[in-house]
């Protein structure tokens, strides 16, 4: 008695493992970070506060600089390549010409979002 060979289930398995084995590459590697800016006197989000992330230095050179404005939320989010440790500064301008200021950190991880809570102080610097 022969074994009859089933062709089509052996061409079926060979041409699936080679995406089953590489479709695990694809997992994403950045890294996300959402700032939500906090008033401190009530708790509420604050709207409309220009957001700055950055790694060593707050200048816009720094590869890992990034800028906006938080919504109407209270909140900016960000995408990064690589996993990283970043700087946050959250100032709102005020009427008299001074600046209302929140600073904090974030530590990134690879794949993941991370949420920061930045707290915008009452007090005005000038």
């Amino acid at each position: 008695m022969k074994k009859k060979i089933h062709i089509l289930p052996v061409i079926l398995f060979f041409s699936l493992l080679p995406m089953t084995l590489f479709s695990s590459c694809d997992k994403d590697t950045n890294s996300y970070l959402e700032v939500l800016v906090i008033n401190e006197g009530n708790r509420a989000p604050v709207p409309g506060v220009k957001v700055e992330l950055y790694q060593n230095n707050c200048d816009p050179s720094d590869l890992n600089y990034s800028m906006g404005i938080t919504d109407a939320n209270g909140s900016y989010s960000a995408k990064y390549n690589a996993p990283a440790i970043i700087n946050i500064k959250a100032s709102l301008e005020v009427e008299n010409d001074g600046v209302r200021i929140g600073t904090g950190s974030a530590r990134l991880i690879e794949g993941e979002t991370k949420t920061a809570q930045v707290i915008l102080k009452t007090e005005v610097e000038y």
